[in-house]
């Protein structure tokens, strides 16, 4: 059938109807490599019923489709998938206001306008072509017409044209995966058909449902699989979900910011099953007592002696009455206590008064000692779990023959100078995970493996220093540490874009504060000590000789050697008195004669 559709042509029409009695003409031949007699071209106004073959007996041939001049405020946006942004439209509107539509959109007939027999067609390739004719009213489109019935390919079709197109939503594709998803499809199937990576769809496809912050940074590519199923996994709160979103901008951030939010999950999940079998072993769980251990009549079971004046049972003695349990946090992990309520009226003893970290305290000095011991313990966990994202980051970043290159200078010069590249057995996983190998592989290893290895040994040692700070945090009696190099490994660190968490940035400034201090104190013991051991400073008066200075040990009874050449130029300054003033002073005139 003909159907008439709105136009406007600057074409004469008297060369269109020329052309088409040239091709009429040749109308009854078959084009080569196909049964396909070539139509007349469109009259304006007109769509062409019959087959319109695209190629010119090159290339492949195409299928024939329909093709038709619409007016573009009559097409339908897709049924079935369409894009919800259109993005930029000002250089495009501007393009079809001057030129009008030149590139033809993809539409399918979708059946007839209600009580006529005017087609209705939908776009499936071209709806920012089509609104920007719209908009510039520039009505008139060129279209082809497809009559395919596979809703599916032609999602797939239009997903790949706008692939090459800019500002195609990623939440928009995400969009058209599920619906091809609703078709029966599987994740794999897509991705193979758009030649992407399965992840990739699989990550869009999940991110459909997430806030408005995940769908950003779908859209910027930053947002990865892993990402999506944090967020997924802390659905049930919004206020830790939120969390998440606020770090999405930083992966590093992100994988910090998640590893605590799991381990307070896990936390939880520890303590309700600690408590449970507390329950469940017949103990009455009660809060932890106020002033516990050093304060009330409240004394732990494992602290307790019986009438026979032997250690009490805990396990023995927990359900019985006068004996309760609670559960507190012993860093990371939750813990049971079980303890007496009152130890005299229950006929047993106590085996210490107090304990001997907290002998000769007030019962407010060892409240207070307490308090402090539980945030260093927490600071301590923080650390500790801070070390397995930092490790993580390590990992991706020096472990690989390329990473490996931009510390391996750092790594050769510590070699050279003979320093220590120790680490302890806890630290092995971490080398053989930075590609580092085993002596007997090293022994008749290649340059590249070598040096893989060197730089794994010297991260281990860097490492193995921040796990001292660990212990040192850990302990009231401190722990050797080389300061220098851990505000060393924080500045590499730092360099290459690493965000060290609250806690590692606060204990940097600290120890690069202290660290500043006993430089300068040092500064000054070595001005002391060289006064005591008696030198004078000779260098040149001049601008020119500012840099020639020199420290000499001056002796009782010697005068100061100069420097050749500029004896003329020269000054001694004496800045001290050793020994008997009579004697060791020297003169006016002794350092008149020396210059």
């Amino acid at each position: 059938m003909t159907t008439v559709a709105t136009h406007t042509s600057t074409t004469p029409e008297a060369e269109i109807h020329a052309a088409a009695s040239e091709l009429a003409d040749q109308s009854g031949t078959a084009m080569a490599g196909t049964d396909l007699a070539p139509a007349p071209p469109l009259a304006i106004g007109e769509i062409v019923d019959g087959a319109v073959h695209l190629n010119t007996g090159d290339q492949p041939p195409l299928p024939p489709i329909r093709a038709g001049v619409l007016d573009a405020r009559y097409l339908l946006d897709p049924q079935v998938f369409s894009r919800t942004q259109l993005g930029d439209m000002t250089e495009l509107i501007a393009s079809v206001t001057e030129h009008g539509v030149r590139v033809p959109l993809v539409v399918r007939a979708v059946g007839y306008w209600p009580g006529t027999e005017i087609e209705q067609f939908e776009v499936i390739q071209g709806k920012r072509r089509k609104h920007a004719a719209v908009a510039a009213e520039r009505f008139d489109v060129p279209c082809w017409i497809a009559q395919s019935d596979d809703d599916v390919q032609l999602i797939l079709d239009m997903l790949e044209a706008n692939s090459h197109h800019k500002d195609l939503e990623r939440a928009e594709e995400a969009e058209a995966y599920q619906t091809i998803l609703d078709f029966g499809w599987s994740e794999q199937q897509i991705a193979d058909a758009r030649s992407l990576p399965v992840e990739q769809v699989r990550t869009a496809v999940k991110a459909r449902t997430l806030p408005a912050l995940a769908q950003r940074a779908l859209n910027q590519g930053t947002l990865t699989l892993d990402q999506v199923q944090a967020l997924e996994e802390f659905a049930g709160s919004p206020e830790e979900q939120q969390k998440l979103l606020a770090e999405l901008s930083d992966e590093w951030r992100f994988k910090q910011a998640l590893a605590r939010l799991r381990e307070k999950h896990a936390y939880a999940r520890n303590k309700e099953l600690t408590r449970a079998r507390l329950v469940l072993d017949g103990v009455d769980v009660t809060p932890k007592p106020r002033g516990f251990g050093y304060e009330g009549t409240a004394v732990p079971a494992d602290q307790l002696l019986d009438a026979d004046g032997e250690p009490v049972d805990v396990e023995t003695v927990k359900a019985l009455p006068g004996f309760h349990g609670f559960v507190e946090k012993n860093g990371a992990n939750a813990v049971s206590v079980v303890y007496c309520d009152d130890p005299e009226t229950r006929g047993y003893t106590r085996k210490r008064a107090t304990s001997s970290a907290h002998r000769g305290m007030s019962p407010e000095e060892i409240a207070a000692q307490e308090e402090r011991d539980r945030l260093q313990q927490e600071l301590l966990e923080r650390l500790k779990l801070a070390a397995q994202v930092r490790r993580e980051f390590l990992v991706a970043t020096y472990g690989t023959a390329k990473g490996s290159k931009m510390l391996f200078v750092a790594a050769l010069r510590t070699a050279a100078l003979s320093k220590s590249l120790g680490r302890s057995a806890d630290l092995n996983e971490l080398y053989q995970a930075l590609g580092g190998s085993t002596d007997d592989v090293l022994a008749t290893a290649g340059e590249d493996r070598l040096r893989r290895s060197l730089v794994a040994k010297y991260i281990c040692n860097r490492e193995y220093n921040l796990d001292a700070l660990l212990q040192k945090h850990g302990s009231r009696y401190g722990y050797w540490l080389d300061e220098k190099s851990v505000i060393a490994w924080y500045d590499e660190l730092r360099e290459r874009e690493y965000p060290l968490t609250d806690d590692e940035e606060a204990v940097y400034q600290e120890m690069t504060a202290a660290l500043a201090v006993d430089d300068e104190d040092e500064d000054e013991e070595e001005e002391e000590d060289d006064d005591e051991n008696g030198y004078v400073v000779i260098g040149a008066a001049d601008d020119d000789h500012a840099g020639d200075v020199t420290e000499q040990p001056l002796h009782h009874g010697e005068d100061p050697e100069l420097p050749h050449g500029d004896a003329d130029a020269a000054v001694v300054q004496v800045d001290f008195l050793s020994g008997d003033d009579e004697d060791d002073a020297l003169q006016d005139d002794e350092l008149t004669a020396a210059a």
